[in-house]
């Protein structure tokens, strides 16, 4: 292109000279093509031979000089219109002209379009492009993307190749028996698989699954569980998912045993496990592991703890449970059922522990306490006695039982820290607990969400914390429980239903109860024959909290060939926000 604007630009230059020159006995002729340009040169009609024009000057110096200052104006002019023109062609082949999408079948070009940065009209940019890329691909529609430049006369085209990823149109659990497949799909939305039929295939979401499953099964005993997934294409761009399981035998728990327990029975050690222990007749000792249960490791930390707070609990402070060893073997072994030789897997369980000393509770001090200065009321919500031997289990309700306490006086915020100390001669452990009380908090506001039929007022006149009083936990739990035997609501619960808001900088709480109302109404239908009142039919009809002020109204009618009944009845429990129940029955 550039070859060929030198052309042009050069036999203009060259046609304006013969205009200058004249057109008698002169004329322009190729002579020579050089790297693409063609260059001319002035010639004479004698022959093709190039030679030299001279001129005559007639007017002096100041002619000649004016000459060449016109002739090199025009030489300038010319460049600046020739660069000027290169400069254009070059930008205008530098613009995008157009995009094309180019492979996409379910998801529109729109939405394609919408995410790349680089627009029609505009300058291409390679770092554009490449960021342009970068966005589609992280939207994690395509299993394969590329973008290629196209050049044309009106600029550059772009051609966006995509390869969308398949959707799955169906998943299979061949195999999978010891777990349904509800629980399985239900483990799928706790773990966060996102793996569901109509959505996109990804293999790393069906990496994830597999990694669920295996955990799933593994949890009822199957732990050496196989699983092949077999991908099927269906056409046109759909694909079928089938997890193929195996889930191999059922591994039970085996034999457990202890090492260093030397004081505490392995019996007592074994009836501490709530997960794998083994359940046989109560308390029996030769039929124990008549009813194995099934082996799950990941309950294994759990029962450990569970061990170690049994020697806890027996004055054994500074007992320590290490890492079970676990050892797989065949069942076998003759059924006492079937008289048959037992199949399956089992793993046997042992303990290495070390007990340490035995301690008894020497005292039980408090610091940082400052709005309960009487300390002997504060060990008293210890039911721990000094000289008893140490009970863990005891202390933790002490503890709970010293924030009630404190949360009766408004203290939400309480908190406790006990420190142990230990005097190996005199084999007793001392508690100090440290006390950060905060500060009193007062209740702002009570709210109420939920109630769509039951009136606010229903509910404040069973509560028996007020708005302004310092909060109180216990009269909170209490409030929660006279809400309860009304049985307007579902069961309310202090932790699940209720929530707190502090305000810090005032020292306020705002109070937020949520309710779920159950049904109010109750239809009853009987009938029968009597040797007294004949055959008869009767319907009756009850609600608890009629126009949600909390009224009874009760309507019975029973219709026979030789009696009639009816009734209406009718009570309200509060009288001008007074607790007096009046009502009436017309019968």
């Amino acid at each position: 292109m550039g070859g060929a604007g030198a052309v042009q630009y050069n036999q203009t230059f060259l046609e304006g000279q013969n205009d200058f020159l004249g057109n008698e006995g002169v004329h322009i002729s190729r002579v020579k093509r050089n790297h693409g340009l063609h260059q001319f040169f002035l010639c004479s009609p004698r022959g093709p031979r190039p030679v030299k024009i001279k001129h005559t000057s007639i007017e002096g110096p100041r002619t000649r000089l004016a000459g060449t200052m016109c002739r090199l104006a025009r030489t300038v002019v010319v460049l600046a219109v020739a660069f000027a023109a290169v400069a254009a062609l070059a930008q205008h082949a530098q613009t995008i002209d157009q995009i094309r999408v180019i492979g996409n079948r379910r998801i529109p070009k729109e939405t394609i379009l919408a995410r790349l940065f680089t627009h029609v009209g505009d300058t291409y940019d390679p770092v554009s492009i490449e960021r342009d890329f970068n966005s589609l691909w992280n939207t994690s529609y395509f299993e394969n993307l590329r973008i290629e430049r196209e050049d044309s006369e009106k600029g550059v085209i772009l051609n966006v190749y995509v390869q969308e990823k398949p959707t799955i149109r169906e998943i299979n659990y061949p195999g999978l028996n010891s777990v349904s497949q509800s629980d399985l799909l239900d483990r799928f939305k706790k773990e966060k698989v996102g793996l569901t039929q109509e959505g996109q295939y990804d293999a790393t979401k069906v990496k994830h699954a597999e990694a669920v499953i295996r955990q799933v099964l593994a949890e009822h005993g199957h732990q050496f569980a196989t699983i092949k997934t077999v991908v099927k294409n269906i056409p046109p761009a759909s694909v079928q998912v089938n997890f193929n399981i195996k889930e191999g035998p059922t591994v039970k728990v085996g034999q457990i045993k202890f090492s260093g327990n030397q004081h505490v029975n392995a019996l007592i050690l074994r009836r501490s496990m709530a997960n794998l222990k083994p359940i046989g007749i109560p308390y029996s000792i030769i039929f124990e592991d008549l009813f194995a249960k099934t082996f799950d490791s990941s309950k294994l930390e759990e029962d450990s703890e569970r061990v170690r707070q049994a020697y806890r609990d027996r004055g054994y402070a500074n007992a320590a449970v290490e890492e079970p060893k676990t050892q797989i073997r065949d069942q076998g072994g003759l059924n006492w059922f079937t008289f048959r030789p037992n199949k399956g897997k089992r793993i046997d369980i042992l303990m290495p522990i070390e007990e340490g000393g035995r301690y008894r509770l020497g005292t039980i001090t408090f610091t940082g306490n400052k709005a309960v200065t009487n300390e002997k009321a504060l060990r008293a919500t210890f039911a721990l006695k000094d000289g008893d031997w140490f009970n863990a289990t005891l202390v933790n309700k002490g503890l709970e039982a010293l924030k009630k306490a404190y949360g009766q006086l408004g203290y939400i915020n309480f908190g406790a820290i006990p420190k142990l100390s230990y005097d190996d001669q005199k084999k007793t452990v001392s508690m100090q607990i440290d006390i950060d009380e905060g500060k009193p908090f007062y209740v702002s506001r009570i709210e109420f969400q939920g109630n769509t039929i039951t009136r606010d007022r229903v509910i404040r006149r069973e509560l028996l914390l007020e708005e302004g009083q310092v909060y109180n936990s216990q009269l909170w739990e209490y409030s929660l429980l006279r809400l309860n035997q009304l049985e307007y609501f579902e069961a309310l619960k202090v932790d699940q239903d209720s929530e707190a808001h502090q305000d810090q900088e005032a020292g306020t709480v705002d109070l937020l109860l949520k309710v779920k109302e159950k049904g109010k109404n109750s239809i009853g239908l009987n009938g029968g024959v009597s040797g007294l009142s004949g055959a008869f039919l009767g319907v009756n009809y009850q609600t608890n909290n009629f126009l949600g002020l909390g009224e009874t109204l009760s309507v019975q009618g029973n219709l026979g060939n030789v009696s009639r009944q009816f009734l209406f009845g009718f009570s309200q429990p509060y009288i001008r926000n007074r607790p007096l129940n009046v009502g009436f029955q017309i019968f």
